[in-house]
């Protein structure tokens, strides 16, 4: 599922199948049998999500934490969420 920045009042929640770990300061994720490392940014979106927050909210977090542009960080929140959603690490209820 691709969400674009027009997504931004999407809410995600996490998803109930995907597991999270703190290894040696990266952070891993799977659902089932893939699991992938997370980037830092990666890692900060997906710390955000606590299924109040929609993407624009989270995006604003991350404009906020690295300095960048809020448009520009909505747009990279929502294209990772997007990302995590079609892997089932998260849930799009209201999508």
């Amino acid at each position: 599922m691709s969400l674009t920045a027009s997504a931004a009042d999407v809410v995600p929640q996490l998803g109930l199948a995907a597991r999270f770990r703190r290894f040696r300061d990266k952070t891993l994720i799977a659902v089932g049998p893939n699991a992938m490392e997370l980037s830092d940014s990666a890692a900060f979106i997906l710390a955000c999500v606590d299924g109040q927050r929609s993407v624009a909210g989270i995006g604003a977090l991350l404009a906020e934490e690295y300095g960048i542009d809020v448009d520009e960080a909505v747009a990279d929140a929502a294209d990772l969420i997007g990302q995590l959603a079609e892997v089932r690490v998260l849930d799009l209820p209201n999508a």
